[in-house]
């Protein structure tokens, strides 16, 4: 701890990152895009969030902090992703880091024992999990929800399916022994989770692989439908006493109890909202009736909780910054030559389903960095595409198969 601020590796690499941007500026902005613009903005709507509801102090201690787990992270894949071949080895990494953890996972779960904490609580004498995931209150079915090297299962359920399509659309390509395995591991290691995040994101991976496969010949039913989806979705707000968000969170959750919990947050957190629908509550507590311990303090939703902090500005700048992303990858794969538009269709397909299960799932700890890196990791698709289109007039061809 410096005061009141806790130093982590990950965040003096990032700080470290946000010097060589700002030194780098010039180039930066001449690479910037609507992207830059709309995360810029969300950090300035953080800043005078935290300092309206707290103080000048505070305002730049967590605007700081937050500045470094969005642009910090978005810039740290910007300046190093910059060609599919990095693209391919940032990820070929963490798929085989996974897969080298698989042993410790399959022991964590069946025998109910946190080894790889509890050898670094001896090493640090700190104790780094919430006391909670030792308990009963982590073990569904007999099996213990599996952590890994993470403050908590979903995180690591999460990430493993982060680069789920990246792994299949890989073996799916190359069926060597290596990519199976990785792709066994990441099966495994989200089972293992016992958690409806990842599975939810196989889920929203598999319907947004039949978007990426028809959207060229098929836009104006995709817009159709997502506009009827809007307006059943609005439909259902009006209708129903639990509101479209409160039915969606029911289902969208295995276990029940768990849905309960999120759909009361999203009741009552709505009170807050409603109250600070420009700046938020940064920091403060958020209202809850007379057994809020019970409830408890947590917001179980990356969405709503960034309205709920910072407002509905905040929250639909970063919404769009992502769908904006997203689409105009999306419009340009078709573009893209054979050996890199399986990797842009897996940016696609893994990105999206952090959209959508952000609204059931709270990435804090070191999955709210991850996030902002995946959304810095697919600039290079454009540049990419550009040089390739380009030298195709003149017959040279510069792309080499990540198989090479």
């Amino acid at each position: 701890m410096a005061g009141n601020v806790r130093i982590e590796m990950y965040r003096i690499v990032l700080a470290l990152v946000m010097i060589y941007a700002f030194l780098n500026f010039k180039t930066l902005l001449e690479q910037a895009n609507i992207t830059d613009i709309l995360l810029y903005a969300l950090v300035g709507f953080a800043f005078v969030s935290f300092w309206y509801n707290h103080s000048l102090q505070k305002a730049i201690q967590s605007t700081g902090i937050y500045m470094l787990e969005t642009l910090g992270a978005f810039y740290l894949a910007r300046l190093y992703i910059t060609t599919p071949e990095r693209f391919f080895k940032i990820n070929i990494a963490f798929v085989a880091l996974i897969t080298l953890l698989i042993g410790f996972t399959l022991y964590e779960t069946f025998m109910h024992h946190r080894v790889l904490h509890r050898w670094a609580e001896q090493i640090t004498g700190n104790q780094s999990l919430d006391w909670r995931l030792y308990t009963h209150f982590y073990v569904r079915f007999d099996l213990m929800r599996a952590t890994s090297v993470f403050a908590h299962p979903i995180l690591f359920g999460t990430l493993s399916a982060m680069f789920f399509p990246f792994a299949i659309m890989l073996m799916l390509r190359q069926r060597t022994f290596a990519y199976i395995t990785g792709v066994v591991s990441l099966i495994v290691s989200m089972l293992m989770t016992l958690s409806s995040a990842p599975l939810l994101s196989l889920i929203f991976q598999g319907i947004t692989a039949v978007l990426v496969k028809f959207w060229d010949t098929a836009r104006r039913l995709w817009i159709g439908l997502f506009f009827g989806g809007l307006a059943g979705a609005l439909l259902i707000e009006a209708l129903s006493d639990r509101g479209f968000f409160g039915i969606l969170i029911s289902y969208l959750t295995f276990n029940p109890n768990t849905g309960y919990f999120r759909m009361l947050q999203w009741q009552h957190s709505m009170d807050d909202i409603i109250a600070h629908p420009i700046l938020g509550i940064a920091h403060h507590d958020w209202t809850r009736p007379y057994w809020k311990s019970w409830l408890g303090e947590s917001i179980d939703s990356f969405w709503l909780l960034t309205t709920l902090q910072h407002g509905i500005f905040a929250s639909s700048l970063l919404l769009i910054a992502c769908l904006y992303t997203v689409f105009h990858t999306l419009n340009h794969v078709h573009q893209q030559c054979d050996s890199v538009r399986w990797m842009v269709t897996a940016w696609i397909l893994s990105f999206m389903s952090l959209i959508l299960i952000g609204f059931t799932v709270h990435y804090f700890d070191k999955l709210q960095p991850m996030f902002f890196f995946a959304l810095g990791a697919i600039a290079w698709a454009a540049n990419f595409r550009q040089t390739t289109t380009n030298t195709a007039t003149t017959g040279t061809t510069i792309v080499q198969s990540p198989r090479s």
